[in-house]
Order: C-alpha cells, then sequence, then structure tokens
C-alpha cells in the first residue's frame, strides 16, 4: 500500500468516526425539536378545532403574517378612505360654490362640522366642530380651515340653527370675542348661518355665508330666498357627509363591504 492510499485510509476512518460522534449528538436535540413541533402544532389543532385549520394557522397563518396582512389591510382602507374623501369633498365645494353665487355680494362660504371632541374633567363630552370645507369669491379672503373649535363658539345663534333656520347678524355684535375676531380678520362685516341636518332630522353642522363690510347682504324676499337655498344647500352637505360615513371602510356600515 502507497503512502497516498495509507493516509486516504486513514481520512476515511477519522471521517467515519466523527460522522458517528456527530450524530449521536445530533440525535437528542432533533428529537427535542421534533416533540417541541408536535406539541406546537397540536397546541394549534386543539384551539383551531382542526388539524386542517390548527396546522395553517401554526405553520402558515403565523401571527407575524396576520400583523403583516393587518397592515396591508389598514393600509387598503386608508387608501379608499382617501378616495371617498375626495370625492365628496369636491361634492361639497361645488354645493358651496353654487350657494356662493346665489347670495348677491356674498364673500365666501365656509362649512362647519360638529363633531364630539374631547372629554372634561367632568367625564361630559365637550363638543366641537372643525371648518372643513371654504369657497370664496374672487379677490376674496378664503380663510384658514379650523380644528377641535369649541362649540361655544355658536353660542348666540345655535338655538336658531338648532331650530331648522337661519340666523344674519352682524359681525360686530357677536358675543364670542374667538368668532369675531375670526370673522374681522377676513373682513367680514355681516354673518349668516343655517344649519346642515340630514333626512333623520340630525343637525351634523353649519354653513357660514359672510359679507364684507363694505358689501351690503340682500333684504326682504331676496335674503328668503338665500335662506332657503342654504338649508337645501345644507341638506345636501348632509348627505353628502352621511353618504362618506357609510362608505368609509373604517365604519363597519354594509355599504362599506
Amino acid at each position: 500500500m502507497t503512502q497516498f492510499e495509507r493516509s486516504a485510509s486513514a481520512s476515511v476512518g477519522l471521517l467515519r468516526q466523527y460522522c458517528g460522534s456527530l450524530g449521536t449528538v445530533l440525535v437528542q436535540p432533533l428529537i427535542t425539536v421534533g416533540m417541541l413541533l408536535f406539541l406546537y402544532a397540536g397546541w394549534h389543532v386543539r384551539d383551531e378545532g382542526g388539524i386542517g385549520a390548527g396546522l395553517r394557522v401554526a405553520f402558515v397563518n403565523t401571527r407575524a403574517y396576520r400583523i403583516d396582512h393587518e397592515h396591508e389591510r389598514e393600509a387598503a382602507m386608508l387608501q379608499t378612505e382617501l378616495h371617498y374623501a375626495a370625492d365628496t369633498d369636491k361634492l361639497i365645494d361645488e354645493s358651496l360654490a353654487g350657494l356662493l353665487g346665489y347670495a348677491p355680494l356674498a364673500a365666501r362660504v365656509q362649512l362647519g362640522v360638529v363633531h364630539n371632541g374631547i372629554t372634561g374633567v367632568t367625564g361630559v363630552a365637550l363638543l366641537r366642530y372643525d371648518v372643513t370645507n371654504s369657497v370664496a369669491a374672487p379677490g376674496k379672503t378664503l380663510g384658514a380651515l379650523l380644528l377641535n373649535q369649541p362649540l361655544s363658539d355658536w353660542n348666540n345663534f345655535l338655538p336658531v340653527l338648532l331650530a331648522g333656520r337661519c340666523f344674519l347678524g352682524f359681525v360686530s355684535e357677536q358675543p364670542n370675542s374667538a368668532l369675531r375676531a375670526r370673522l374681522e380678520a377676513l373682513g367680514a362685516g355681516t354673518l349668516m348661518a343655517c344649519p346642515v341636518i340630514d333626512n333623520r332630522n340630525r343637525m351634523l353642522g353649519a354653513l357660514f355665508v359672510t359679507w364684507d363690510v363694505r358689501d351690503i347682504p340682500p333684504t326682504g324676499d331676496t335674503l328668503q330666498a338665500v335662506m332657503k337655498h342654504a338649508l337645501e344647500v345644507g341638506a345636501q352637505v348632509a348627505a353628502a357627509l352621511s353618504l362618506r360615513v357609510r362608505m368609509s371602510p373604517f365604519s363597519g356600515g354594509p355599504e362599506s363591504q
């Protein structure tokens, strides 16, 4: 036997000895892993009430998979919500623009939407409103959109709105200083507020039509016609707001499925 053959034979012998020792070392961990997998799968089979469902949850539809899937679902729902919001905002802006054109010399029309706001220390919900949409005549100040303003801004005319009627008054005579200051900053001299009421007779918000200081609002029959039209526009806006809620994937309504 040559030197090379003797070396090769020795190497093979060492390899066999090593593999045998390695196999002995790995057997116990492999048995342990197998037992753990069996117990893990059995636990899910028991919880799911079936072998197929249990194995799917254990090895396919895992918690990490479900979390990732939930993130994707929420992202898809958000995109759907954005599309619905864009569509309804377009409809609302068109309705406000129509009212602006109908009211002679009006400078701007804004939509305030009432919501639950925050909870005070007494546990009573403090109602708030957002100014979500606004249109203005050419050359007139549009006004900023506002969030979480206290509904107490409307205290002077809220009873009139709740009665389903429009309110007309001078900005300088409004007792709420915050509302008065915001309107005066826009150059407004006269304010008309009309309720946004849905087909279930719920007031969802209000439309605000303002005339600048140098512009005179209509009177008499023309004013009554503008108020009547504003109430009709308010109903249209309420329908759009209600549709957005029903179609929202976050609302859980049948239309959103």
